[in-house]
């Protein structure tokens, strides 16, 4: 750890390592060693490891031997509920480690394995958050997609500073979605 400032950082470096030898894994023999890394890695570290080491993880490959270790990542992260919605949120923007790799929909199964109460009370934790406005404005798409779910979380967005921009958006194009269906309703 002497090159990490951090047990966080290290742990996040260690994650990533072992995705990386994973896919690097020439043989079978290579692969089946780098799946019991991760899964000691998991054993270990689970309960107390940083969202974005567990993040990491979520770039291997789906196949027999990995299947479960992705699956346990993912329930491990949506068993920490509402705090993992940001860096899963971030993850589905592609700020990941490997751009190319399946991260990105896999944050976004994981954030879908949410209930609505966390999944809303993490998006409205974002849009009061310092986050950048890209990520609020991800927040946002995805309230607004929510629909009614999250239109009480957004009335009480309000009455914060930093939040009422955003939910003020996100309440209009939640009213505008709702007027058009009445409209493509009487249409019909």
């Amino acid at each position: 750890m002497a090159h990490y400032r951090s047990e966080e950082e290290a742990l996040i470096g260690l994650a990533r390592q072992l995705a990386d030898a994973y896919e690097e894994a020439k043989t079978d023999e290579d692969r089946e060693y780098a799946a019991e890394a991760i899964d000691g890695f998991l054993s270990d570290h689970d309960d107390h490891a940083p969202t974005e080491a567990l993040v990491a993880l979520l770039d291997l490959p789906l196949n027999k031997l990995t299947w479960p270790l992705v699956d346990s990542v993912e329930n491990t992260l949506i068993e920490r509920g509402w705090e993992v919605v940001e860096p899963l949120l971030a993850a589905t923007l592609g700020r990941v480690y490997d751009i190319d790799g399946p991260v990105p929909l896999r944050a976004r199964e994981t954030m879908n394995g949410l209930s609505y109460a966390k999944l809303v009370f993490g998006l409205i934790d974002v849009i009061r958050s310092k986050a950048d406005d890209d990520l609020k404005r991800a927040a946002v798409h995805d309230l607004v997609a929510l629909g009614d779910v999250a239109e009480p979380a957004l009335l009480e967005a309000l009455d914060h500073a930093v939040a009422r921009p955003w939910a003020q958006d996100a309440l209009g194009d939640i009213r505008a979605a709702k007027e058009e269906a009445e409209l493509q309703e009487d249409l019909q």
